[in-house]
């Protein structure tokens, strides 16, 4: 009975959620701190996101639903995540990673796959800047999302921000008509608060280096000139 509650919920969307902290809302996204977890993979390449979406999740699906090394089922969990890596060369396909959350009941000691089409990726703590839309999702709509997150982060002044891949997320079935939720994340790769600990590190620094100066009465000489 619990198992066909479970299954009833997860039509509906009602999973466990990846865990997160809003840090700060921004004009046009806001600022996300994600806890380090594992998920389980598979990874395509080719150029429409959009014909790759199914086949992957049906790779991942058949991991949750068993096909893996002690034959257990695992729940489902949201969101999916697509990691999108653009190839440098136009003529070359793009890197799409998809992505499930390992239950809170398995993540100490994730099914093992047993193929190598799925794998368990240890996802460290991140900082994501996100941009939330509805509706269903195709090429065309990340491609416009995409742009319009990236344009909000460079209008807001954001620094540390890594522009060369970013994620696609999906939070409800696929026969959900209304009230959809979706989200594209760019990562930021420096937080304000590394930044503020550099800076005091520098203060530390520059304050030694005075007392040094003042008990010994010299100035230090700079070893760039006169070289």
């Amino acid at each position: 009975m619990a198992g066909i509650l479970k299954g009833i919920r997860a039509a509906f969307g009602d999973v466990e959620m990846a865990p997160y902290t809003v840090l700060v809302e921004r004009e046009g996204y806001e600022e996300r701190l994600y806890p380090a977890r594992k998920w389980a993979c598979t990874t395509m390449q080719g150029s429409s996101q959009q014909e790759m979406t199914g086949p992957m999740f049906r790779t991942l699906f058949n991991y949750i639903s068993g096909k893996n090394v002690p034959n257990i089922r695992i729940d489902m969990t949201s969101p999916v995540t697509t990691q999108v890596r653009p190839s440098s060369d136009p003529e070359s396909e793009a890197t799409l990673t998809m992505s499930f959350l390992v239950p809170a009941d398995h993540q100490h000691d994730p099914p093992d796959p047993g193929h190598k089409s799925v794998f368990i990726e240890d996802r460290p703590e991140m900082v994501v800047l996100v941009r939330r839309f509805g509706g269903y999702m195709n090429d065309e709509v990340l491609a416009r999302e995409k742009k319009a997150l990236e344009e909000s982060i460079k209008k807001g002044g954001e620094e540390g921000v890594n522009f060369d891949y970013f994620y696609v997320a999906g939070y409800d079935p696929p026969f959900k008509p209304i009230g959809r939720r979706n989200e594209i994340w760019f990562v930021k790769t420096r937080t304000e608060a590394e930044g503020r600990e550099d800076q005091e590190n520098r203060n530390v620094e520059e304050e030694e280096e005075d007392r040094k100066v003042q008990e010994n009465g010299c100035v230090p000489v700079d070893q760039g000139e006169g070289a």
